[in-house]
């Protein structure tokens, strides 16, 4: 059965930091239970998920949502206390979730996944789970926050990845086709970079999940998290949901590091559900599939379909940032993520100009 119409849900948890394995199932409890409860906070408010004129299909939760993540940590808390793996009791009790309300549930995870484990790797991983319970869609984040991150993305380890998965678009980045519309997943550092949406929108995604950004970058005066999800919308005639954190607990940084802001938007970049304040939040939105894909059978601003590629290849003949950063460099430091060889690189062939004061890794 088929889905032309639904609603969608974000739901805007308050994340504890995972300071202790422990702490996972501390957020994964409280996460159940705000499932549970999204048909009552929905317009078309009820007390269970059965019946309604857009029954609710999909909830997409943020990057992080059981595990927290703090820029500090090093590589061994992430192995002894944060890693779980895809078919660990973690995804089992979401697995019974959607079973049990018939529903998709999507999220993000730092994953231990035991094809990499052994050579020190481990993906920010984003998961579609379908009502079955099985994971239906699988995607790695490919911009990882070089500042931030220790997990690796597909093109920090590309040789061993292609070899693995395969070098087409959809090895990197996926589209799976479901009864509620072709879905894409980008994570958080990805919608600061248009090609990240724009090759899920070449693929067709109806629907682009993408979750998390944090301050400085959600609230006035930079508001970056509205209008990147608004023009990833726009420009590929799709859906974006974009689920956030609602405060954070356990943590160094303030509670409002990432203060709610959840999202959906719609293919005319509208803006059809806003949490427009911290704290724990439950927004959704009717995602009506008809009406999109008539919507794209319309050649006015039909970006995807005017793309002049011919061109626009020209721009990225040159490699910038080096592939393969991990097969010999630790992936265990943030050092080697760096991406200061590539502003000297860029200072060299005269792309970037110096500023009056010369930073020492120029010198």
């Amino acid at each position: 059965m088929g889905y032309d119409i639904y609603t969608a849900v974000a739901i805007q948890p308050e994340i504890k930091m995972v300071n202790e394995r422990k702490d996972i199932m501390k957020n994964l409890k409280r996460v159940l239970e705000l499932i549970d409860c999204a048909p009552q906070v929905q317009p078309a408010a009820r007390e269970t998920y059965d019946g309604g004129w857009a029954p609710i299909k999909l909830i997409s939760l943020p990057e992080f949502f059981i595990q927290g993540h703090e820029g500090h940590w090093p590589y061994k808390h992430y192995i002894d206390e944060v890693l779980i793996e895809i078919d660990g009791e973690e995804m089992s009790l979401l697995a019974d979730k959607a079973k049990e309300h018939k529903i998709y549930i999507a999220g993000c995870i730092l994953e231990r996944d035991p094809d990499w484990i052994n050579d020190g790797y481990f993906f920010n991983t984003h998961f579609v789970m379908g009502p079955d319970g099985n994971i239906v869609h699988k995607y790695r984040k490919f911009t990882v926050a070089t500042h931030y991150e220790l997990a690796v993305s597909p093109h920090d380890v590309y040789d061993k990845y292609v070899s693995m998965y395969g070098d087409s678009l959809s090895s990197f980045f996926p589209v799976t086709d479901t009864e509620i519309g072709k879905i894409g997943t980008i994570t958080c550092m990805d919608g600061h970079f248009p090609e990240t949406a724009r090759a899920l929108g070449l693929q067709g995604a109806e629907v682009i999940l993408h979750p998390l950004l944090t301050e400085p970058s959600m609230t006035e005066p930079y508001n970056i998290w509205q209008a990147m999800n608004k023009m990833r919308a726009w420009e590929n005639v799709a859906y974006v949901i974009g689920a956030s954190w609602g405060t954070i607990t356990n943590a160094l940084r303030p509670k409002n590091f990432a203060p709610g802001k959840s999202m959906i938007v719609d293919f005319n970049g509208i803006v059809r559900a806003y949490s427009d304040s911290p704290g724990e939040a439950i927004i959704s939105s009717v995602i009506n599939l008809e009406e999109l894909r008539r919507r794209r059978m319309d050649p006015g601003r039909n970006f995807p379909t005017l793309l002049r590629n011919d061109v626009y290849r020209k721009i990225y003949e040159q490699d910038i940032y080096p592939r393969n950063q991990f097969m010999d460099a630790s992936p265990e430091t943030r050092s080697a993520r760096d991406p200061r060889l590539t502003i000297k690189q860029f200072v060299e062939n005269g792309i970037y100009k110096l500023p009056e004061k010369v930073p020492n890794f120029l010198k």
